[in-house]
């Protein structure tokens, strides 16, 4: 048998691959799976195919789609209206839902990113979003979640054992097309003139490499039935190619599929491929625990400011353009016999740190344990803007009071605060193997950093400037961060992007002159001076919780307004919600010491309908009016905020 068997016949009709499997030929294959209990029919094409259901296919009847693509599911939204239950990647069920907004957000006249996400489905469609990793129960069948990015970061295969042939198929959409090819190379482009979708579908051709199976059926190109091993090593040898000019992607490419753990000491290692630093440590028992779990990939040596070394997402955030996928759990199995990470602590809230930690609780049952002064961040994505905003909400298994210890297996732990690069954040510390360690998060990188075994030559090194004004900062931050590092005085700092730094005087001598120069430039540059009205360096005035809200219908929006007093003495702030013509909010009076944040709860009437209307907090004191300092966006009536 060739490795690559034609479909005979012509469009428009139904052939059997196998006894229980057979396709249309739509503007992408259309496949179908007879299954004990309904059919499965994969990726929706023009919609042709609704009209031709043999009578042999039997109901229920889902869709599953693999992306987007308009080529692949323009139909989805008519079989969703036939009565179809249809399933699609969690990271584009807004695109698939509700296009209108999507089409609304993007930008359509100066475009740098050349992600191919217009190409979508023109209506809505009422959509089921299913997570990476799992195996669902569709039509009597088990259908396993592949996660294969690549022509789109969120696409994804199907896996699944016919009943009667017992047959054992991935449907694997535009991952491969035929021998050593793939469809098309033009989606591969995310952003301007990159290669990193093909950096993907390389870490994909390696993800079905590693399968045992019967078949690869492509959405586009005709079923792999056998060699599929030799097609898809072919693959990579074609995606290397078409990448060999390309300094970035020809590295990424070269490690994107090592998963392994670099050796910190005995009982603390180093996940080299997570976007943001992933820092195990192993009990005396055989258990993991995980300082921070993001996004699989980077290069976990530079952090991305200096040397631009991510992986493979485009660098235009949005969710349908991120995904975390499994790191690490495969590296601690084969390097040190474990099998699951136990507990996730989290340093501080940024996307690139706490993405994964959804799919560690759904896969592993994993514990969340998250320093105090950021959970509800975490909880509550919707109801905050801070920057880095990861929106799935994060199950918080155990909250952790600051300057507090606390235990994992023989682990003791006390967490520190820390703000600087943002304010929702905490220093870790521990001892392991006779060392003192400190995890700083984002907190501090170096530039021409000298690093040799077990030491590091800090006379030229300097610290990088990662303040994030909009993350949440005060003037004092680093020199606060210093002077608590420098009590602590720990052997090793783990930060967020660059390997352990083994500390000496010289370390510690650096932190406390940034510290100084971060004021000192500041002061030079800002009206920060002690007897004038400012509000600080990062220019925080207010803010509103939550700050998305979606009610059905006409009614009180409740909210919590947190405000700055900007003067260097005690004052009376008088904060008023304010909304578009016809909307009634409430007004209040609070009393502030000099430079205090202060809290008042407010109410405004919400007349609808609308979508992401914004409403505002007024500042006053005195005579002296500060204007709308904060702002939140309220949705009235629609199925979506």
């Amino acid at each position: 048998m060739s490795s690559v068997d034609e479909i005979s016949g012509s469009a428009g009709e139904w052939r059997a691959i196998f006894t229980d499997v057979e396709v249309f030929r739509d503007s992408c294959n259309v496949y179908a799976v007879t299954g004990e209990q309904g059919t499965l029919f994969v990726n929706a094409g023009t919609g042709a195919w609704l009209e031709r259901l043999p009578d042999r296919f039997q109901p229920p009847f889902t869709l599953v789609c693999t992306h987007y693509f308009r080529d692949h599911a323009a139909a989805a939204p008519k079989a969703a209206r036939a009565g179809m239950r249809v399933f699609v990647p969690e990271g584009d069920k807004d695109i698939f839902a509700d296009p209108v907004q999507h089409f609304r957000a993007r930008e359509n006249y100066i475009v740098y990113d050349n992600i191919w996400d217009t190409f979508i489905p023109i209506e809505p469609t009422e959509v089921i979003a299913v997570a990476d990793y799992d195996t669902l129960q569709i039509a009597g069948l088990d259908v396993e979640i592949i996660p294969l990015p690549g022509v789109t970061p969120h696409h994804t295969g199907f896996g699944v054992t016919t009943p009667r042939s017992g047959k054992r198929l991935v449907f694997s959409g535009e991952a491969i097309h035929s021998h050593g090819r793939m469809a098309r190379t033009s989606p591969l482009q995310y952003d301007y003139n990159d290669l990193g979708g093909a950096v993907n579908a390389y870490y994909s051709a390696g993800v079905l490499e590693a399968r045992e199976g019967d078949a690869f059926l492509p959405s586009l190109g005709e079923p792999i039935l056998a060699n599929h091993k030799e097609a898809l090593a072919a693959l990579q040898g074609s995606l290397r190619s078409l990448c060999a000019g390309r300094p970035l992607e020809r590295a990424l490419i070269e490690c994107v599929n090592d998963d392994r753990l670099e050796r910190v000491t005995d009982h603390v290692w180093m996940s080299l491929r997570s976007e943001a630093v992933s820092w195990a440590l192993i009990s005396k028992t055989g258990k993991a625990l995980v300082i921070d779990y993001g996004y699989r990939g980077g290069f976990g040596g530079s952090p991305p400011p200096v040397e631009g070394k991510r992986w493979s997402w485009p660098s235009y955030p949005t969710r349908a353009r991120r995904r975390p996928l499994l790191h690490t759990v495969a590296a601690l199995k084969r390097q040190l016999g474990i099998d699951r990470i136990d507990v996730a602590l989290i340093g501080h809230f940024h996307d690139d740190h706490v993405a994964g930690v959804p799919m560690l609780q759904r896969l592993f049952g994993t514990e969340c344990w998250v320093p105090e002064n950021f959970a509800r961040l975490l909880e509550h994505p919707e109801a905050h803007r801070w920057p880095c905003n990861w929106p799935q909400a994060i199950r918080i298994d155990r909250r952790l009071p600051l300057e507090e210890t606390f235990e994992w297996e023989n682990f003791r732990f006390r967490l520190a605060p820390m703000s600087g690069h943002t304010r929702f954040s905490a220093a870790i510390y521990f001892e392991a193997d006779g060392r003192r360690f400190a995890h700083t998060g984002d907190q501090y990188f170096f530039l021409e950093r000298a690093r040799g075994n077990d030491r590091d030559d800090w006379s030229r090194a300097n610290v990088f400037e990662n303040h994030v004004y909009r993350n949440g900062a005060d003037l004092d931050s680093f020199r606060r961060s210093a002077a608590i590092l420098n009590d602590w005085r720990p052997d090793v700092v783990l930060t967020g992007h660059q390997r352990a730094m083994f500390t000496d005087d010289a370390f510690f001598a650096k932190l406390s002159a940034f510290g100084d120069r971060f004021v000192e430039m500041h002061e030079a540059a800002a009206a920060l001076g002690e007897d004038e009205v400012h509000f600080g360096v990062d220019g925080f005035a207010g803010v509103i919780w939550p700050y998305r809200t979606h009610i059905a219908e006409d009614g009180l929006v409740d909210v919590e307004v947190t405000v700055r007093n900007p003067f260097p003495r005690a004052a009376t702030l008088t904060v008023s919600l304010v909304g578009p013509q016809g909307w009634r909010g409430s007004s209040t009076q609070v009393d502030a010491e000099p430079r205090a944040e202060v809290k008042c709860r407010l109410s405004i009437r919400a007349v609808g309908p609308c979508r992401r209307q914004p409403i505002a907090a007024a500042l006053s004191i005195g005579e002296r009016s500060f204007g709308q300092v904060a702002e939140a966006i309220v949705t009235v009536g629609g199925g979506y905020f």
